[in-house]
């Protein structure tokens, strides 16, 4: 007997007959990732020497058993055999569409560098492992993964049996228990190694029925489904409806479809009704095509209808602190960067010790794509999401760095990109609910506590954040910053759309961001952001967002100090006959470089008064009439670079943050 062909029941625990076989041996193992020599298939090929790896880590390897095979345990030696630490979980499947739970390895259970053994008792066709962590660097490796149980029994499930048209349950598309405009076909584009039935149609009218789907009687609340498009345009869209009990039955919800980031997307719609019964319990569902974009069509590979999670309950705004009794420290960081768990490269804690050590920055905010995490449509599902945030626990010291995060929601329709911060969870654009704008802000406005963003408005097209109208008084209670780009955006000296905002009455802060996607966060170019803060924490920090003492620099370590009649950047006060204006500026590093010019910007970008200085330090003062709306400054060092502040607003009372 090879040594692991066969076990005793004492070694792999209970079984049906006493005598379990190792299913993994000769069937086939594929990944997310795989790097170069380190396939799949060489964590089952039994060699010592041989190993799957894919990098980053959060990369998953799947075996598939070739049919409903009872499971009794599992084996893994993760890592590279040394004293690293390899965490992951594992889960299983009958049908490769719906995933239960196994077992996990965390940093509380298991040991480093050995075998692991799981004793399990399952039905699958299907393993998955996911790594969530490798202490060695950011490539996740597995060394050898065996799995043991039992051949099927004669006349067992197959996973046709399994597929059940119930709540919570993904469902293949070609189920349908009735078609009309649609085609099945097969396709290797949604994962490698593995061809899918889909259906694919196109024509206004075309319609499929399921028929005694099971909303349970908890009832649901959206339709979800991996959805690709032949024609990868995503001007050309896709109305599909939802109807109960009939071709021409009640409509519980309409989804606009249009391609994503890629091809192929996994999309959540929203349902909802005045008569609840249509929500819940047994009901055929007809799904049909209303509107159709020429030269398009819809492909859909599987379907489930669910509960969605709901947003967590909100939080008021936090109470100003006071001001410090000398001046504001000056800090500098980058609030807009990615990793490997999005769409970048690497992976969090490198990126934060990156920033730290490497780029000398104050703070870094990782800002994944929500689209990208994992679970994305339920945020309190997602591992990545938690695991950023302890990440930055664990890397942020007072005084220090301060490691932030929050998420990117991202647009492919031209609106945009925004981000947010200082939210328990992240809002996806991929439930299409949210490609209405208004119900987007509608939620943010929800959210007292929360920072958002408005991101890189010169690189989306013509709607980008549709030219910030129309001016909303409650959501402005909430938005707090814009991005600005010199390299990119050469409008107005790079201050083109931050002016526009202003003008049409927003009152937020410009700054400086990376957007990293390929490393190098902090040092892929000068652009940063300042906040005046009186200690670097994370109190402290985000009291100055809400506060607006931010400002952009494209000069670096460019200390900026702003005032108008005593009040600092950020400030609303009450309007007066003359203003007296206070700019403080100088380097916080020994740069070599010097202080040539300062401008007084008002409504328009209007210079209102200009100022030539030659040196390392400026500190001068300025008496202007009040004749607008808000103030800025705009710093200079000989190159050219230059700092831009928040303004200070004028009101005829002095306003209430």
């Amino acid at each position: 007997m090879a040594e692991w062909e066969t076990a005793t029941m004492g070694q792999i625990g209970n079984t049906q007959d006493g005598q379990a076989v190792l299913l993994s041996k000769g069937k086939t193992a594929t990944a997310d990732n795989e790097l170069a020599g380190c396939e799949a298939g060489k964590a089952i090929d039994g060699k010592a020497d041989t190993y799957w790896a894919g990098a980053p880590y959060y990369q998953w390897w799947k075996l598939d058993l070739q049919q409903i095979c009872p499971v009794t345990q599992i084996r893994i030696a993760a890592g590279s055999g040394g004293d690293e630490e390899t965490l992951y979980f594992i889960e299983y499947s009958e049908d490769n569409l719906n995933w239960s739970a196994a077992a996990e390895k965390t940093e509380q259970h298991g040991t480093a560098g050995g075998e692991e053994r799981y004793d399990v008792s399952f039905d699958a066709r299907y393993i998955r492992v996911t790594v969530t962590y490798s202490s060695a660097g950011e490539t996740a490796i597995l060394r050898d993964v065996q799995v043991f149980g039992h051949e099927p029994a004669e006349g067992s499930a197959s996973a046709a049996d399994a597929l059940r048209k119930a709540a919570q349950r993904k469902f293949a598309a070609v189920s349908c228990d009735e078609a009309s405009g649609f085609d099945e076909t097969e396709t290797e584009e949604i994962e490698a190694g593995q061809k899918d039935r889909v259906l694919v149609g196109g024509e206004a009218g075309s319609y499929l029925v399921y028929r005694a789907v099971d909303f349970t009687a908890g009832g649901v609340d959206q339709l979800r489904g991996q959805f690709g498009f032949t024609n990868l345009d995503k001007e050309k869209r896709m109305t599909l409806e939802v109807r109960v009990d009939a071709l021409d039955g009640e409509k519980i919800g309409s989804l606009v479809l249009f391609k994503q980031w890629k091809r192929w997307s996994i999309l959540g719609g929203r349902l909802s009704h005045n008569d609840a019964s249509l929500l819940t319990g047994v009901h055929d569902v007809y799904l049909v095509i209303t509107d159709a974009a020429p030269e398009q069509n819809l492909i859909i590979h599987w379907l489930a209808f669910v509960r969605k999670s709901p947003l967590p309950a909100p939080k008021p705004r936090p109470q100003a602190l006071p001001a410090p009794t000398g001046e504001y420290n000056v800090y500098f960081g980058n609030l807009h960067s990615h990793t490997g768990f999005s769409d970048g490269i690497g992976v969090p804690e490198y990126a934060y010790d990156y920033a730290r050590y490497t780029a000398g920055l104050d703070f870094l905010a990782i800002t994944e794509h929500s689209n990208l995490y994992d679970h994305y449509l339920d945020w309190d599902l997602s591992r990545k999401w938690v695991d950023i945030q302890r990440t930055a626990e664990r890397k942020t010291e007072d005084g220090a760095f301060l490691a932030l995060f929050g998420a990117e929601t991202t647009w492919y329709n031209q609106f945009g990109h925004m981000n947010t911060y200082h939210m328990d969870f992240f809002i996806n654009a991929y439930e299409t609910e949210y490609n209405d704008i208004p119900h987007y802000y509608d939620t943010l406005k929800q959210y007292p506590d929360s920072i958002n963003q408005w991101n890189h408005p010169w690189s989306c097209g013509k709607r980008h954040l549709d030219g910030f109208d129309p001016y909303d008084a409650e959501l402005d209670k909430v938005m707090y910053m814009l991005e600005i780009n010199t390299i990119e955006s050469k409008e107005l000296g790079g201050l083109y759309y931050y002016v526009m905002a202003l003008d049409k009455g927003w009152h937020i802060s410009p700054v400086g961001s990376q957007d990293n996607h390929h490393g190098q966060w902090g040092t892929e170019n000068t652009l940063r952001t300042g906040v005046l803060a009186a200690e670097l924490t994370r109190e402290h920090f985000f009291d100055a967002v809400r506060h607006n003492r931010v400002y952009f620099t494209s000069a670096l370590h460019l200390q900026v100090w702003f005032r108008v009649n005593g009040a600092i950047m950020g400030s609303r006060i009450q309007r007066t006959d003359m203003l007296e204006l206070e700019i403080k500026a100088l380097f916080g590093a020994d740069t070599g470089s010097r202080i040539v010019k300062a401008e007084i910007i008002g409504e328009r970008g209007h210079v209102l008064h200009a100022i030539e200085h030659n040196g390392q330090q400026m500190d001068c003062r300025v008496s202007l009439p009040c004749d607008q709306r808000y103030y800025f400054v705009k710093v200079y060092q000989e190159d050219g670079e230059f700092a831009a502040t928040s303004p200070v607003w004028i009101e005829e009372v002095a306003g209430q943050e």
